[in-house]
């Protein structure tokens, strides 16, 4: 695995921006959790080893409440294998759904892709996370883009940050990374679109900025292709670009080389 001290070094996006899906490596549940805009209400499980969720009677399926969900972000959802699910507003509208739409979550959670529409207007929900050992294999939907953009802007310097403090010191203080502006989101954003894969294995720090490599390496549904060629894919790639952070002004580039 592509990991430092339990963190992943590489983040790969596969994205199709007209139905909202992204296809992802590296990102986890709990680097999701961290950075999306607001905290997720409730959760419905339609697949996990989970042993502390609550059990609804009437769908026969496990729930976490929106306090506990930080607490189930902290578990080893890796090791549960396929881990999916979808937010759901109130746990009460659970009583409203009927038959099909049962049938439509667990044809979710079984397959991994949406019998019909992959958002219910009962359970009102945002996301659909759809994993296989979660981190190596996500495709995740959602239903307002603006949640994948806030995403992005927070991943990265969540992950730089995360790795610097494992790499060199537990006893440093971790660094504060700003946010990516929207009109670079917005531009990582489209490149999804042709596979980006964002190294921070191979990131570089010097006293002027951060520099994290970055390249478009094509769609992969197999990770363990995508992840065991990576280095051919990226001699491959149609774009080699770093995004720098300049730590006097704390404002972030995309620079192609």
């Amino acid at each position: 695995m592509s990991k430092t001290d339990g963190i992943r070094d590489l983040i790969y996006i596969n994205g199709n921006i007209n139905e909202k899906c992204f296809i992802t490596y590296g990102i986890e549940f709990k680097e999701f959790v961290y950075s999306l805009p607001s905290s997720i209400p409730n959760i419905l499980l339609l697949k996990h080893q989970y042993d502390e969720s609550d059990f609804h009677f009437g769908t026969l399926l496990d729930y976490v409440e929106g306090e506990q969900v930080h607490k189930l972000a902290q578990d080893h959802v890796y090791g549960y294998g396929n881990f999916c699910w979808i937010d759901v507003e109130d746990i009460s509208s659970l009583n409203l759904l009927e038959p099909h739409d049962l049938a439509a979550l667990l044809y979710l959670g079984h397959y991994q892709k949406p019998l019909n529409s992959q958002f219910n207007n009962k359970l009102n929900n945002q996301f659909v996370y759809l994993a296989h050992d979660d981190g190596w294999f996500n495709k995740t939907y959602y239903k307002d883009i603006y949640d994948m953009k806030h995403l992005m802007s927070r991943i990265v310097p969540l992950k730089i940050a995360s790795l610097n403090q494992k790499r060199f010191s537990l006893l440093r203080k971790k660094s504060e990374y700003p946010p990516l502006p929207l009109v670079l989101v917005n531009t990582l954003l489209t490149l999804t679109n042709d596979g980006l894969l964002i190294d921070f294995q191979h990131m570089i720090h010097t006293r002027k900025d951060v520099q994290v490599p970055v390249y478009t390496i094509g769609e992969f549904l197999d990770m363990d292709e995508m992840y065991n060629e990576v280095d051919e894919h990226k001699k491959a790639s149609k774009l080699r670009a770093n995004l720098i952070l300049n730590k006097k002004d704390l404002e972030w580039s995309l620079i192609e080389n």
